[in-house]
């Protein structure tokens, strides 16, 4: 007779996610519990982390669930998350790098001066993920969230945070979901230099009904065609495309297969990816570039004083 599949094959493990108080990050949060894991969810809003906290407890009422408020934006933020998440989870299985925004009409900076956007997806989950390299078992799944714009994304590496001009909101975001990207291939190839088991897996959910538009910073200087396609884009994210558990199973395939290698890139299998089951995807042409990934982390680095060799321990191959 075959063998039944195991139903729970994240039990006892935990698995990190950020921006998981709604959307993307809380359908990830329920598909990766439906496994079995114990779940540590991550989000700037304090309130609705707590609902999203006491739903999944009801739900899953034999796992931990825990919060933690942090603010992928702000440097002081996330080093104080980090700090108390490794001071109260002994060992994280799966980091899931999901927080982000749709940038606003205004160009808006954080404390550090970079554009926002850019700020949380890419420079927040940089620091995210280096600070919390220490804590993370010997095999973990280090998984990271693009877009479908990916494909068609540019990145002007003497630009990044708009000083020179030209901001315009889609180049944003097509901006920050390449970075995230090219980050998480460069991870890989690092971790793989260095001997670690780790895997470093870039994801993307297709079309999804996702909360972005319902959270995009709004501005009193926004006009009033920059309102009405802030409401639109509001209503069209909320009712268009998968769902948020359609669109995280690219990323439960990443925490739950062991057959997907570090360095892969998975989304919708459908039409123009948009939808359908996951499966490893190519990178868009600048995604592939080594040399701009390199030049990327580099610049990262400058920027958040951090490098794979202040890290202490991270595990290690045999």
């Amino acid at each position: 007779m075959p063998q039944q599949q195991d139903a729970t094959p994240l039990r006892g493990k935990t698995a990190v996610i950020t921006g998981a108080a709604h959307g993307l990050g809380f359908g990830a949060a329920e598909s990766l519990a439906l496994l079995g894991a114990d779940l540590v969810l991550v989000d700037v809003q304090a309130q609705a982390l707590a609902e999203a906290q006491a739903r999944m407890s009801v739900a899953f009422p034999r796992q931990r669930i825990s919060g933690v408020v942090a603010d992928l934006a702000e440097p002081d933020s996330i080093a104080k998350a980090a700090a108390g998440l490794r001071r109260d989870i002994s060992t994280v299985d799966i980091l899931v790098n999901n927080a982000g925004i749709y940038p606003p009409s205004q160009l808006r900076r954080n404390s550090e001066g970079h554009e926002l956007t850019f700020a949380i997806a890419h420079l927040g989950h940089f620091r995210w993920t280096h600070l919390l390299l220490p804590a993370l078992s010997r095999s973990a799944r280090i998984i990271t969230v693009s877009s479908l714009v990916q494909g068609g994304a540019r990145l002007r590496l003497d630009n990044l945070d708009f000083t020179a001009g030209g901001y315009q909101p889609i180049v944003a975001y097509r901006q920050a979901k390449l970075s995230c990207l090219l980050f998480a291939l460069e991870l890989q190839r690092k971790l793989a230099d260095s001997g670690s088991l780790l895997r470093s897996i870039a994801v993307h959910p297709g079309v999804c009904r996702t909360t972005l538009g319902r959270n995009r910073p709004r501005s009193a200087g926004d006009a009033l065609l920059q309102r009405v396609s802030s409401e639109l884009l509001a209503w069209g994210l909320g009712h268009f495309g998968q769902t948020p558990r359609e669109g995280a199973q690219s990323i439960v395939m990443a925490a739950a297969d062991p057959e997907v290698p570090g360095g892969a890139f998975l989304g919708p299998r459908g039409i123009f990816q948009a939808f359908g089951r996951p499966a490893q995807q190519q990178p868009g042409k600048a995604a592939s570039n080594e040399e701009l990934a390199r030049a990327l982390w580099q610049y990262s680095e400058r920027v958040t004083g951090l490098n794979l060799a202040s890290v202490p321990a991270v595990p290690q191959g045999a």
